[in-house]
């Protein structure tokens, strides 16, 4: 039977110095103490709960920028 390696253990904090969560079950086989998921989806879940802010983000900016845009036209026509 493969012994999966050290770093697919599950830790406390997900960190290189975080405390195993249960190093000898994970050895031993247990999935319930192994990281499953491959960096891919995990850094691609970890995106997908800022796209809306940055979105959100996006669309405030854009709203300020029309305004001002809006008043420095009137600005223009007032010196007129």
């Amino acid at each position: 039977e493969k012994v999966p390696p050290e770093a697919c253990c599950q830790r406390e904090l997900q960190s290189r110095e975080g405390m195993f969560v249960n190093k000898e079950a994970c050895l031993a086989g247990n999935e319930r103490f192994q990281n499953r998921q491959g960096c891919y989806t995990v850094i691609l879940n970890s995106f997908e709960t800022y796209v809306y802010l940055a979105g959100a983000l996006a669309i405030g900016v854009l709203a300020i920028e029309l305004f001002a845009m809006i008043f420095a036209m009137c600005l223009f026509r007032g010196i007129q």
